[in-house]
Order: structure tokens, then sequence, then C-alpha cells
């Protein structure tokens, strides 16, 4: 089972207009679609964080849009942008691009991201017969880019996936004996003696852990950037 990362140049027809006014205007940086109704069909509801300055001007956007059906706007007090829910009547150029990942077998991971260069970045996951057929099809017009091929581990829903297991247990050791309260209720001491490893051993694990879980999370933040 493969993990694929891709990039879709879309042409004009497929730029949702939501999608073009975040890359027209000042602000407004990258969309993240995070959630979806899962029967995907003329209707749809899905929620996404946009990494944007001005929910004022995204809703008079949103206004405009034909499509849009209903919509809720949440702020987000510990970093720029907002959240949305929206209902939506699926066009049709949006459904000429769905049509590909569907009964293919393939499953698309979020978050997609819709990039303010009209890009969307997002990831399946499948069979290579399965991959294969998804591109095969998506329209012919809409320039599709590789861009990381590696087997399927978990990475993007789990970054605990990505530890060793020395690494993963030196993480509980810590939690478990308070190592992450807000009042530090311990040292290294307790972490190494769970361990069986010295202090400077623990906090060389907990270093390349914390490393590696924040690098996968961070990647994941809305308004880390596209």
């Amino acid at each position: 089972m493969r993990s694929i990362q891709l990039r879709l140049d879309l042409p004009s027809p497929y730029v949702h207009p939501m999608h073009a006014f975040v890359a027209d205007t000042p602000g407004f940086r990258a969309t993240r679609l995070r959630h979806w109704n899962p029967a995907v069909g003329q209707r749809n509801t899905l929620v996404f964080f946009v990494d944007g300055d001005d929910p004022d001007a995204y809703t008079a956007a949103l206004e405009e849009q034909p499509s849009i059906l209903a919509y809720e706007i949440a702020a987000e007090s510990s970093r720029r942008g907002f959240h949305l829910v929206v209902t939506e009547d699926q066009r049709g150029a949006d459904a000429r691009l769905t049509a590909a990942f569907l009964d293919t077998g393939v499953v698309v991971v979020p978050p997609i991201v819709y990039r303010d260069d009209r890009c969307i970045d997002l990831s399946i996951v499948g069979s290579s017969g399965e991959v294969e057929t998804a591109l095969e099809g998506l329209p012919s017009d809409v320039e599709v880019t590789v861009q990381q091929i590696r087997s399927y581990d978990g990475r993007s829903a789990d970054p605990m996936a990505a530890l060793t297991p020395r690494q993963r247990q030196a993480l509980r050791a810590a939690v478990r004996n308070g190592y992450y309260n807000s009042t530090r209720e311990a040292t290294l001491e307790p972490v190494a003696d769970e361990l069986g490893c010295s202090r400077s051993t623990a906090a060389e694990h907990l270093r390349k852990a914390e490393a590696t879980v924040l690098r996968r999370v961070v990647d994941d933040v809305p308004g880390h950037g596209a």
C-alpha cells in the first residue's frame, strides 16, 4: 500500500471561486480542507481552515457564490485564520475532479491544501493499481506532479507513527512521570530509570522524539504555510 503526495496545477475552469479569492486577495494564504461528508455527491458539507486575516471579506465573497447553500465561520484565537463549515451544491468542474478518486479504492487523506498559487496539494493511499486508476481518471488538462511516494505508515494521521519504539517509550515515560506538566513534576531521572539508561541518553531520546513529532504536527497546522 502506497502513500502518494500530489500537486494538481489547475486550469481556470477547475479553480473554485473561493480558491481564486484566496489566491487573489492580499492577506490570504492557503485554505485547508479538513473534513467532508463521507458520501461525496451533489450536495456536500465540508470543514475548512482558512489562513486569512479578514473573515468579513471572505464572508462577503461567500455570499456571492450561488453554489454556497449555508456556512458558518468560527474565529481562531490561538493563531491567524478561521474555521469554516460550508454546505455547497457541487459544481460540475469540482465533480469532474472528485470523480477520479471515487470508486477506485484509493483514500484521500486530509488535509487537502488549496494553495495561493491556485494549485492543490493532496495525499492519496492505495495499491499501485488503484493509484494508477485514480491518476488516469483526472481530467487531461489538469497537470499532476508527484511530490512524494512512500509506503503508507500512518504518519499523516499519527505523528507518533514516525518514532522508533525507544523514542515512543521515552515520550510515554516522560508524560507518565509529569515531565511535561505545566508545573514540571519530574526531572529526567525517573524517565531514565524507567528506560534503564542514563539521563543524557534519556534526554537524547526525548529530543529526537520531540523533533520528529513537532515536525509532523507543524506541517499540518493551519497558518503554517502551504
